[in-house]
Order: C-alpha cells, then structure tokens, then sequence
C-alpha cells in the first residue's frame, strides 16, 4: 500500500514538474513560489494586512497582528524542525525520478514549511477578516503549487505542509477571538 501511494506520489509530482509546464509559468511559480521573500510583500502585503486589523479593530487589531506573527513563527518552527524527524530527501536528490529544479530549497522535504506558513497566514486572516479568504488561500494554493513546480517538494509534502498550515491558523485565531472577546468584556466592564 505504501509503494502505492508514492508511486502516485511520484507520478503526480512528474505530472506537474514535467508535463504541465510552460515557459511563462516557469517564470511566474519562480517568483511567486518565494513571494514572502519580496520586498513587494514586505512593503506592501504586511502593512496592508496590518491597516486592515486596525482599521477592522482599531487598538486590538495591534494585537491580533502580533497572533498572526506568534502563528506563522510557530508554524515555521515546528514545521523546520520536523524536516529533521522525516529526513526526506527532496525529489532533485532523489535519483528514482527525474525532476527539474526551478528553485532552491534548504534542507528535507517532509512538509512543505511553504505551505503551511501560507496557509497558516490565509486560514488565520480569514478567520479575523473573512472577505479576504478567496484571496489568500489562491495565493497560498499558487505558493504551494510552486513547490512541486519548481521541483523542490512532492505534492504529499504540498498536502501535509497545508493541512497542518490550516490547523495551525485555526488555532491561533481561535486563541485571538478568544483574547479579542476577554478584551473587549474587560473594556466594557469598566466602563
């Protein structure tokens, strides 16, 4: 059962590395595939999304931008030090298939800390700004999807890296409208 699902495994990943790939798209998932590394990201989405819980919560918005911080710092976390437990070789180490390395990666393979970080970030945001939710999870589908374009990550590692970015986004924005609603039943009470 297991040869089974690598197989799959493998054969999905030549699929999308391999086969569904055009030159314009090479360009595009190699850029996108790193977008939290851009100054464009930098300058621009993270003071967005800042504004945004401000504007939506004024002072506690403050707050629960530091919550998305905490969740995306303990997704990376958790999600760099797993790498060593798995000790997954990425598939342009792995010389049972062929791949096309469009981008580099550091260490292991099991799970993608770039789809977890995405979807921490997009599960998180939409829970505490709903209209946001089509938005952020395409980009965090495109991130995702360029791992296994750009050859640096199977789609099982894709689809463990993702599960795991949207429950670590669940419970951060469980814990922040829990914080959100003691804050807020704290102010009324003294006023």
């Amino acid at each position: 059962m297991l040869d089974f699902l690598i197989n799959i495994d493998y054969w999905i990943f030549n699929q999308i590395n391999s086969v569904w790939t055009y030159s314009t798209l090479d360009t595009f998932f190699l850029w996108i595939t790193d977008l939290h590394k851009t100054l464009y990201f930098k300058v621009t989405i993270v003071p967005l999304v800042l504004f945004l819980f401000i504007r939506k919560f004024k002072r506690e918005g403050v707050t629960l931008f530091l919550f998305l911080i905490l969740c995306l710092s303990a997704s990376d976390f958790v999600g760099g030090k797993f790498k060593y437990v798995a000790e997954r070789q990425r598939p342009f180490d792995n010389t049972s298939i062929s791949t096309i390395k469009r981008s580099g990666a550091g260490s292991y393979s099991f799970y993608s800390n770039h789809a977890s970080n995405m979807f921490a970030l997009a599960t998180y945001t939409s829970h505490i700004i709903p209209p946001l939710k089509i938005p952020l999870y395409t980009i965090a589908s495109l991130v995702a999807y360029s791992r296994v374009y750009n050859g640096v990550h199977y789609p099982s590692d894709i689809f463990a890296g993702s599960i795991i970015g949207y429950l670590w986004g669940l419970l951060f924005s469980n814990w922040a409208s829990k914080l959100l609603k003691y804050l807020r039943n704290r102010k009324n009470n003294k006023q």
